[in-house]
């Protein structure tokens, strides 16, 4: 009876502490790719992006929490505080102190990196052999995401697509056709070229 009892709870506490470990796999699998992005000199990534018939291809230039976006119709400098947004169509510069989500709007891989704290992170039911596929999901359910779904290599845990869900409209969907790290640059990258834009119209909504 003693021995059917001591099996019952090694099985019960093995059952726990395997399930424990499934839970937290996910969010594991996350830190390595913020640390893929995050920790190294800097990174360089080619995207493409999809949105209800618009498709567009772009480039992102990072280190630490700055960066620089290239595109067609737009650029976008982030120096750690103050948010430049070149809008090329329309001939002019604002400036503002960007909120998370103007960041992660600006910067695809921002979402990336500020998901351990805003989503809660399980696998999707989406499987594939070498990628690994992640469901985010807000902790806070009143703003407009409902959902993003994380493309990630297996081999080296770095982000190939990312899909962001809103409750409304339709998804947008930017995939990471180029990822280096350990690209070494000058902060000045992260800073907005006034002298080059002289001519353009600044506005400055800080």
């Amino acid at each position: 009876m003693k021995r059917t009892c001591l099996f019952t709870l090694l099985f019960l506490l093995t059952a726990i502490l395997s399930g424990a470990q499934n839970l937290s796999e996910p969010l594991q699998i996350l830190d390595k790719a913020i640390a893929k992005i995050t920790s190294s000199k800097g990174c360089r990534a080619n995207f493409k992006v999809f949105n209800s018939g618009y498709s567009g291809s772009g480039s992102i230039l990072s280190s630490g929490n700055k960066f620089k976006v290239t595109m067609p119709d737009a650029e976008v400098w982030y120096n750690g505080k103050d948010l430049y947004t070149y809008n090329k169509r329309a001939g002019e510069t604002t400036v503002v102190v960007p909120s998370p989500e103007e960041l992660a709007e600006s910067n695809p891989l921002a979402y990336v990196t500020s998901a351990r704290n805003k989503y809660n992170v399980t696998f999707s039911t989406v499987k594939k052999t070498d990628r690994y596929v992640l469901e985010l999901t807000p902790k806070v359910k009143n703003g407009d995401i409902k959902r993003i779904t994380l493309t990630l290599k297996k081999a080296d845990f770095s982000p190939e697509k990312i899909v962001v869900e809103p409750k409304s409209g339709s998804p947008v969907s930017a995939e990471i056709t180029s990822f280096k790290i350990n690209v070494t640059t000058a902060s000045s990258e992260f800073e907005y070229p006034k002298s080059k834009f002289s001519e353009i119209e600044l506005i400055d909504l800080r």
